[in-house]
């Protein structure tokens, strides 16, 4: 996997929530969200073809999951693998109905509409699943229209090229948003592509607040402290642990505090915890994600310091507390 450090996004901080789950590996405990309705963010499937996909797909990922801070209900960052196709819906029940969700948000970046003259447009669908019923919904489009030079303009100054085959770098900060590579000097929102994956990931947002149902309960407050905690990778099926990835914990890149695959982190505040990270040793064959993003809670006054990213058979993941 090519670990080559290109872009580095950062967007605002905003969740309540906590660990995902897929396939054979174990189900969070359902006091994670006592009450509460739990929305599923599928990681947004590129179908669309372009340079750009892979790194406009997983920004608008990240953004969309930002965008609901405050929400009536939870929201769990998914991580289903390399190998999840939005086309399939019917493989999602189990996986859904493991990760204790309530309902999922599928969304896939389509190809983008190329007039011969004029300027593209950019399209994104985004439907819901019941969980309960496996029953998916009718898909809302959403699109963008892009000036064609500036796109071109853009691909070419940032070497979006280059990141479709990489894996890409998106962080957490706080109330902005910034590129940082050998040939940007725009923030992200500035640009053609950020421009879009705002507007869309705002548009989604009003479309899930008038299709998901919000939680009766309000929820747990977490209790204030700082604690030293660590991070790990485990590749469950193979029973082996990464030693190999990058890391981003709400804003700050981490590879440094990194030794013999265990990260740690000194002095950290409680509360929501946004988590990116890449792997570079990952078992022949196994279908990883080119960028895993979870979320949880710290909450220094319980007993668990060890956060493990377990990565099952089908490159799924699980984030959770030991």
């Amino acid at each position: 996997m090519n670990r080559a450090r290109i872009l580095l996004y950062f967007v605002v901080v905003c969740f309540v929530t906590s660990p995902t789950l897929f396939g054979s590996l174990s189900a969070a405990p359902a006091q994670d969200h006592p009450g509460r309705k739990v929305l599923g963010i599928m990681p947004v499937f590129d179908s669309s073809g372009e340079e750009y996909g892979q790194q406009f797909a997983q920004n608008l990922t990240a953004m969309e999951f930002h965008k609901l801070d405050g929400a009536p209900f939870d929201v769990v960052l998914l991580n289903p693998g390399g190998l999840y196709n939005p086309l399939i819906p019917e493989s999602l029940v189990d996986y859904a109905q493991s990760a204790e969700v309530d309902t999922v948000l599928i969304m896939s970046f389509l190809q983008t509409t190329k007039p011969q003259k004029g300027d593209y447009t950019l399209n994104v669908q985004a439907q819901l699943m019941d969980v309960a019923t496996g029953k998916v919904g009718d898909a809302s489009a959403f699109s963008f229209i892009v000036n064609r030079h500036d796109l071109a303009l853009e691909i070419a100054n940032t070497g979006l090229g280059a990141v479709s085959a990489a894996s890409s770098r998106f962080a957490a900060g706080r109330n902005a948003y910034a590129t940082m590579s050998s040939g940007a000097s725009k923030a992200f929102e500035k640009q053609p592509l950020g421009k879009a994956a705002l507007i869309m990931a705002d548009q989604i947002h009003t479309m899930l607040l008038t299709q998901v149902p919000p939680s009766s309960v309000k929820p747990q407050p977490v209790k204030l402290g700082t604690c030293t905690y660590t991070v790990q990778v485990q590749y469950v099926s193979k029973k082996a642990v990464s030693k190999a990835y990058d890391i981003i914990l709400n804003g700050e890149e981490e590879s440094l505090w990194s030794k013999e695959g265990v990260t740690t982190l000194e002095n950290k505040p409680s509360g929501p915890i946004f988590l990116q990270m890449s792997v570079a040793d990952a078992p022949y064959r196994l279908a990883v994600q080119d960028l895993y993003q979870a979320n949880t809670i710290l909450d220094c006054s319980k007993p668990e310091r060890q956060l493990y990213l377990d990565i099952g058979a089908g490159g799924d993941a699980l984030l959770h507390w030991r």
